[in-house]
């Protein structure tokens, strides 16, 4: 079960205020008591040394038919023996304080209590002055309870404020709870980042990011739905027709001409919802590919392998002039798809008896997948517009969805790879350039 922070903390401050509160007041008492202590013997050496100046010639007579209990507010009980260990002098009329012990401070039991004494022995007797060390632990108790009243009031203070304090600070958070669940699927405004502390502000910014992200990502598949609907209206068409024609034709000739035209409208078709499978596998909010090594060499020629047969179908001479075995970070299925692409557009567009030479070179710093036709080339001024999603150049003879060369740029940006088009060697046709950044093995 999840804890809210409000209660985290609660509950490591409030052990922090008590332990600080502890820690404050365990010295503060035992430093009380030990003041007390010593407060209090001074007093009894000063009690003593005074009755020691005193002029004691009255004989006072025990009583022991009291105690020392039998009196409310004793504080020190003094007495006075001669040279011969007689009493000369008791403060008060219960049983004299034992004689002996060693002189100065001493602590003994007498009347079923203990009492701390000084002795002080004159050349005219011996002098006591005792105190109970109850009363003592009573004083001390009664000092350290008044200098500790201030804490104990103090600390439930605390706590209260402290939780007022956590309820002020978390309160932007509960405005940014506030102010997303009001949103719906379709708000994607920034929330307002005015006046937050900077810890929310961080987080508000983050979630802010994130919408952005969301919205584009949003508006990108809302433009290729809208794409996609429109692109394949066209060839749905064209194909309910055909299939119309190839039912009303009558002649043999006629049927196998409509059929042949269907079939070959169902190709452009299939040609064209793999394509846009492909570009929406490849779109970046589909996440990329993870990159692992592989020798570019080895998929070039596999994939002019696979394409020779069209190839030698259209009379183009297709080969790999040069391959560099040279290893780079990609993944080998989007790799493939791009030079596949790039194959299927220069074999698609070029005239029969053409060349297509595919090559590759390892330099200093990078690795470079060339393919270069001697086709018609495309213009200067339309190089950058092919990459556009379903453009097509105008009075091109052949057929496509427009999507070939905005997969291939889409899969080099995955592989932080650079593509562009230029003039083809000798200045005929169209070259297209890969370069890929170098990859230690």
């Amino acid at each position: 079960m999840n804890t809210s922070i409000r209660k985290r903390l609660t509950y490591r401050l409030i052990p922090v205020l008590l332990v600080a509160g502890i820690t404050f007041a365990v010295p503060t008492w035992l430093n009380v008591h030990e003041e007390i202590d010593e407060l209090f013997d001074k007093v009894l050496r000063e009690a003593a040394y005074s009755l020691s100046h005193s002029n004691v010639s009255q004989d006072v007579k025990p009583n022991t038919s009291g105690s020392a209990s039998d009196s409310d507010g004793i504080d020190l009980v003094s007495q006075i023996r001669g040279p011969d260990g007689r009493v000369l002098f008791r403060s008060h009329s219960f049983s004299p304080l034992p004689q002996g012990g060693k002189l100065g401070y001493d602590t003994l039991n007498w009347q079923n209590q203990d009492w701390r004494v000084f002795n002080l022995k004159t050349e005219s007797g011996f002098v006591q002055v005792a105190q109970t060390t109850q009363e003592r632990r009573e004083t001390a108790n009664e000092v350290a309870l008044h200098l500790l009243t201030p804490l104990l009031i103090l600390l439930p203070g605390l706590a209260l404020l402290v939780g007022w304090a956590i309820g002020r600070g978390l309160a932007p958070l509960a405005h940014v709870a506030e102010a997303v669940a009001c949103r719906n699927p379709h708000s994607l405004d920034p929330i307002p980042n005015n006046d937050l502390p900077e810890e929310v502000s961080i987080l508000v910014s983050a979630i802010n990011a994130l919408l952005s992200q969301l919205d584009q990502a949003l508006a990108a598949q809302r433009q290729f739905t809208a794409d996609a609907a429109h692109e394949l209206r066209s060839p749905l068409t064209a194909l309910s027709l055909q299939a119309q024609l190839a039912e009303r034709a009558i002649e043999p000739a006629q049927r196998a001409l409509a059929m042949q035209t269907l079939r070959q409208g169902i190709a452009r078709a299939s040609h064209l919802v793999q394509q846009l499978l492909i570009l929406a596998r490849l779109d970046p909010e589909a996440g990329d590919y993870p990159l692992t090594p592989l020798f570019l060499d080895d998929l070039a020629l596999n994939v002019v392998a696979d394409f020779a047969p069209q190839a030698a179908n259209r009379h183009i001479d297709l080969g790999l002039s040069r391959a560099d075995h040279v290893m780079v970070a990609g993944a080998e299925e989007a790799l493939r798809i791009l030079l596949s692409n790039l194959l299927d557009n220069a074999i698609r567009y070029s005239p029969a008896d053409a060349r297509i030479d595919v090559s590759v070179t390892a330099e200093a710093t990078a690795i470079r997948l060339e393919v270069n036709d001697t086709g018609p080339g495309i213009a200067l001024d339309k190089r950058n517009r092919v990459f556009d999603r379903f453009y097509r150049v105008l009075n091109s003879a052949e057929s496509g969805s427009g999507l070939g060369l905005s997969i291939a740029r889409r899969i080099a940006e995955q592989h932080q790879a650079d593509i562009r088009l230029t003039d083809g060697d000798g200045g005929v046709g169209l070259k297209v350039i890969v370069t890929f950044p170098e990859t230690s093995a």
